[in-house]
């Protein structure tokens, strides 16, 4: 694997494929079928947005996915993370031995700007 496919995998499964999912249960959940408390909540709240307001909403829950991770491959590629986090990692793929870390943030937020 390759350090942009492992961005490209990372960007589909923890960004679209987590964007998609919130999506789906906030538009198809009843507020009185949940069973958690958050959940509730969430739901009782989504409902009373229009339209305009949810999509911000969606857009907003996938720009703080993207910080997130982004914020993540800082600190894997050291970069980033303050002098508590400051340590040599080394993420390697075992199938080809290829080091991955290094620029994941770079390229990270390279496709996540592009797409």
């Amino acid at each position: 694997m390759t350090p942009e496919a492992f961005v490209a995998a990372l960007r589909a499964a923890v960004i679209e494929e987590n964007v998609d999912t919130y999506r789906e249960l906030l538009a198809s959940t009843s507020p009185e079928t949940a069973t958690d408390a958050y959940w509730r909540r969430a739901l009782a709240f989504y409902r009373v947005l229009d339209e305009d307001q949810r999509a911000v909403l969606l857009d907003i829950m996938r720009q703080v996915a993207i910080d997130t991770v982004s914020n993540v491959l800082g600190i894997l590629d050291g970069v980033s993370g303050g002098a508590a986090t400051r340590e040599d990692f080394v993420l390697v793929s075992a199938s080809d031995e290829c080091r991955l870390n290094g620029s994941l943030q770079d390229l990270f937020l390279e496709v996540t700007q592009a797409g």
